[in-house]
Formats: C-alpha cells, structure tokens, sequence
C-alpha cells in the first residue's frame, strides 16, 4: 500500500482517496428543514384616520422532490376592531397550495391545502402533509396567498392598527451529517 501511494498517476490517488474514507467516521441520516415565509401586515401609511383597504398575493414555489416527507404549514390571521369597523367590505385571507410538474405549470385543479378566512380572526393551526406515499405529484408545487385588509399607521400607537397574516410553511426532508462536520448536512438529494 505504502508503495503504490509513492507511485505517481492513478493508483496513488486510489490508495489515498481509499484511506481518507476509511478514516471518515459513518454519516448519521438526519432531517433538514427548509422555511418558506409568505406572512404579511397591512399597513397604509400616512396620517389618514379612515381605514382604507389594501389588496395583497404572495406566492412561492416550493421544490417537492421524491426525498420531502413531510410539508408543515402553520396558518393565522388577526383581523382588528370587527366591532368598530363593521362589514365594511369583504377583508379575507385565502391561502392554496397545488401541486405542478417539475416546470411549475400544468397544476392540479384540487389544492392539496385550502384555507378561507374571512371578516375576522383565524386561530393558529398547523397542517402536517405526509409525502411518504406516491399519491403526491412531484415538480415545483405553487402556493399561493391572496388577502384584503385594512391597518393605519398614522404614528399614534394608541389608534394605529393593523391586520396581518401569519403563513409558514417548512418542507421536511432527509440530509446526511458526517462527524467531521456536524454543523453541515447535506439533503441526500444531492448525492444522487
């Protein structure tokens, strides 16, 4: 062994690369988490004291490959002073997320996940999707999130207020962590 890694071209190389993983200690297959962020306030500023709505879509592909496990998506609205404002117009958070081919087009006409939260505030929830079963469609999955709100910010904190929207959605899948460098996992999509 000693004398082929001295020997110059390939078989030296072999030798070496073999030892330097003989070296490495075994991976330990954990899981990543990628965060999607599509939260929003509505504000309009200014020093007007009449609320005025405001239109608002946020949208993100999300990369659903055959390695995710799992989609956790936490959802919530604050909508203020129902009772002051009144029915004024329609104020609502509409979320979905359907699944697409690879290129992002060609989507499914049933969303996977669908929420309609109108004229007043929607608790937190968190929603699991299990993607450990080939019933999912894999490519680039769109989600999309379409509101209508009102807030002021008229720089007195005692009347200012604002409605907003919480959406988090966090894709789970597997990565591979080698002793030599915990802090680094790589996802075990990217071996292949």
């Amino acid at each position: 062994m000693f004398l082929t890694m001295a020997m110059p071209g390939c078989l030296s190389l072999v030798v070496g690369r073999e030892m330097m993983e003989g070296a490495r200690g075994k991976p330990e297959v954990l899981n990543v988490a990628e965060q999607f962020d599509l939260s929003h306030t509505f504000v309009v500023d200014g020093t007007d004291f009449v609320p005025t709505q405001v239109q608002k879509t946020l949208y993100e592909e999300l990369p659903i490959d055959h390695t995710v496990q799992k989609i956790v998506i936490n959802f919530q609205t604050t909508m203020n002073y129902d009772e002051v404002l009144g029915e004024q117009d329609e104020r609502y958070v509409h979320v979905t997320l359907l699944a697409c081919d690879e290129s992002g087009s060609n989507c499914a006409s049933t969303p996977i996940y669908e929420v309609r939260a109108e004229n007043g505030s929607y608790p937190q929830t968190r929603t699991e999707i299990d993607l450990n079963s080939d019933i999912y469609q894999r490519g680039q999955w769109r989600l999309t999130a379409d509101g209508r709100g009102i807030g002021t910010d008229t720089g007195i904190s005692l009347i200012d207020f604002k409605d907003s929207w919480i959406l988090i959605v966090t894709i789970i899948r597997p990565c591979l962590s080698f002793p030599e460098s915990p802090d680094v996992c790589t996802p075990t999509i990217d071996f292949e």
